[in-house]
Order: structure tokens, then C-alpha cells, then sequence
């Protein structure tokens, strides 16, 4: 090993050494007292066994084969492991067998391109976000030098649908499911406004009927929350047979249930009932429970929201929301004569400071009589 050489070439600076018998370049810029630090700083790292040439087979692995490694070990820990798997496998059949090191940016903005004319923006967003997930990980691992999706923007989401069943609707709802898990799930999710997940994860052990609440242990957001059962919601709980330690379980197989579709969907058609998402009926339950009157903190903390921006897309939905809060004001002041304004009592456009109202004290009308209370009358 010598001491390693620094060389132009065109308007660049490089630096030359040599690593185990393999003569290492490097290309540093149009600076050649920066190019003379880089070869110090390599020499040292070569001395002292730190130095590691980059990989020649960086970016080689398959596409496909990096998400059969990339199913095992990052999808089975998710908690929709069948969701994000799908997701996943969507991607295969566009990249495929291709290297890694060959998927660009330019082709990822052209599949997006293709998806606006017939996908929703957060559908996009979703494949692109577990993409770029997939990306970030091959760099982790060493398999991808820089992910071709670093800093890219996604779409703008519109999550403003807010869904929701009358009463009568939710009954026919209920009346339509045939299996029994099914209408004890719908059930459950229209009383509590739990998730999916949240109602197919529950435990035994999680029904507290002394209290009268449910725990969600594995909500969305990592934080457990107390959920209140009403009297129906206790009721079927209490006489649902236990099979297992979950709560609901598959009919097949006795383990956890994978999903509800196919049933929803055929209760919603008995129902009469079209556009209707299983996550619609958390927002039922929201809406309805602002509608009988029920605070937007106390919906926020039973849905589990972290913002009261997600809760705040049901205030509009009561009638009465903003007249209570006028009638608190006018409880809270009642007994109050009003007086005059600020701006009644001082100049238009005037500048007030302690002095400029001082001064201008003495041109406002005589001091009126004040009643026992102190108040102006």
C-alpha cells in the first residue's frame, strides 16, 4: 500500500489508494485542498481497518426476491399483516424481477401518474408510502444505495367523508346480518366506535363489566383507551360464549377472525343500504353520539383522536352546539347590565395608550350613578 495520489480530471479533484490489493478512486470536486483532507482521512481509515469499499453488488438483488425477505421480516410483525401484504405483492407484478438498483424516480411518478385517472389519492398514497417503506429498508440492509424516492411528495388527501346512518338505518343494518359474529361485530361498532382490528383483537380479559368498560390495548395510535359499554353492548357480552381467549372467533378455524367483508357487504345490500364503509360506522357513532348532545372532548377520548381536529369534522352536526356554548356565556354573566364598548367610549381610530386615554379622560360624559352592586346602570 502507498500513500495514495490526488489527481484532476476535467474540473474534479480525485483521489487514488489502494485496499487490500484493489486500487480504490474517488472522485471529491474542483477543491484540492478538500481532495488532499479526503485522502488523509482515507489513508487513516485504511490504516486502521475502517475503511470498507463500496459493494459492487449494491442494487443487484431482484426486486422479487428482496420482498420475499422483506415479507418475512417486516410484514408478519404488522398489525394488518393481509392489508400490507397485498400491498407488497401489487408491487411485484410492476417491478418484478427487475434489480432493485434500477427502479428510478421518473417511473414511480409515471405509475402514480396512471393510478390519478381511476384510484383515489389516498389509495395512491398508501402503495406509495409501503413502497417507499420496502425502499428504505434495502438501503438499511445495504441491498440499495439511495432509495429513488427520497424527498418525494405525496398526493393531497381529501378525509373529509364523514358517512354516517340514521338510527333506523343502523337497525336495518343489524336485522340483515345473518351470521351471528357479524351482527354482534356491527353491533359492537356502532355502540363503542371501535375499529375493525380493535373489535377483532379484543380479549376477555379486556371486558371489565364491574366498571363497564372495554380496554383497547392495540388501538391505531399505540395508546391504550377505556371505551364505555351501554347496556345492550354488556348485554351481548356477557351471554357470547367464550371459545377462546378472544372474544370473536373464526367459525373454520377457532383463531382469529381475518375478515368480515364478504358478510358486511351482503348485509348492506339485504339493507338497502349503498356507499357504506365498516369504518362508517365509527363515524356513526360519532355522529350520533354529537348528536344527542355529547361533548366533542368526550368523543374525542372514547374514538381515541391524539387531535381534536379528527372530532371537530362532527361538530357541525349538532344544532345546538353553538347555542349552548352562548347560553354558558350568558349564565356566566347573568345579572351583568352591558355598558358601553371601548369603542363607544373612545374615539374612531383613535391610538390608545395609558397617556392618549388619560388625556382624553376628561372629555367623556359626567360618571353615572352606580347601583349596590357596582355595576353601571
Amino acid at each position: 500500500m502507498g500513500n495514495g495520489t490526488i489527481y484532476k480530471r476535467g474540473n474534479s479533484w480525485c483521489v487514488g489508494f489502494t485496499v487490500n490489493g484493489r486500487r480504490v478512486r474517488e472522485t471529491v470536486g474542483p477543491n484540492k485542498k478538500i481532495a488532499q483532507k479526503v485522502l488523509s482521512l482515507r489513508m487513516a481509515q485504511v490504516l486502521e481497518n475502517r475503511y470498507f469499499p463500496p459493494s459492487r453488488q449494491v442494487g443487484r438483488m431482484p426486486f422479487n426476491e428482496f420482498v420475499q425477505i422483506y415479507l418475512e421480516r417486516v410484514v408478519s410483525l404488522m398489525k394488518s399483516i393481509r392489508t400490507e401484504r397485498n400491498r407488497v405483492k401489487r408491487w411485484v407484478k410492476d417491478l418484478g424481477m427487475r434489480p432493485i438498483g434500477q427502479i428510478t424516480r421518473a417511473e414511480i411518478e409515471s405509475w402514480r401518474r396512471e393510478k390519478m385517472s381511476r384510484c383515489k389519492p389516498a389509495t395512491i398514497n398508501r402503495d406509495l408510502s409501503r413502497l417507499r417503506h420496502m425502499l428504505n429498508i434495502a438501503v438499511e440492509w445495504e441491498l440499495l444505495e439511495k432509495s429513488p424516492m427520497q424527498g418525494m411528495k405525496f398526493l393531497r388527501e381529501n378525509n373529509a367523508r364523514t358517512r354516517y346512518l340514521s338510527v333506523d338505518e343502523c337497525h336495518r343494518l343489524i336485522d340483515s346480518c345473518m351470521a351471528p359474529h357479524i351482527r354482534a361485530i356491527v353491533t359492537v361498532a356502532l355502540h363503542t366506535g371501535m375499529r375493525l382490528g380493535e373489535i377483532l383483537n379484543l380479549r376477555w380479559q379486556d371486558l371489565d363489566f364491574s366498571s363497564g368498560f372495554i380496554l383497547v390495548q392495540d388501538s391505531k395510535n399505540g395508546q391504550a383507551r377505556q371505551v364505555p359499554m351501554d347496556s345492550m353492548i354488556s348485554t351481548l357480552l356477557r351471554s357470547w360464549p367464550r371459545l377462546s381467549d378472544l372474544v370473536f372467533t373464526s367459525v373454520l378455524t377457532g383463531g382469529r377472525i381475518v375478515d368480515v367483508r364478504t358478510g358486511f357487504l351482503n348485509a348492506c345490500k339485504r339493507a338497502g343500504l349503498t356507499d357504506l364503509h365498516f369504518h362508517d360506522l365509527r363515524h356513526t357513532f360519532a355522529s350520533q353520539f354529537v348528536m344527542s348532545g355529547g361533548s366533542l372532548y368526550t368523543c374525542q377520548r372514547v374514538l381515541g383522536h391524539k387531535a381534536i381536529n379528527m372530532t371537530q369534522r362532527y361538530a357541525h352536526l349538532s344544532p345546538t352546539y353553538k347555542i349552548k356554548a352562548i347560553d354558558r356565556m350568558n349564565t356566566l354573566w347573568a345579572g351583568a347590565t352591558p355598558q358601553a364598548s371601548t369603542s363607544e367610549v373612545l374615539p374612531e381610530n383613535s391610538s390608545v395608550t395609558p397617556a392618549s386615554h388619560a388625556a382624553y379622560k376628561g372629555t367623556l360624559a359626567p360618571a353615572q350613578s352606580r347601583n349596590d352592586a357596582g355595576l353601571t346602570i
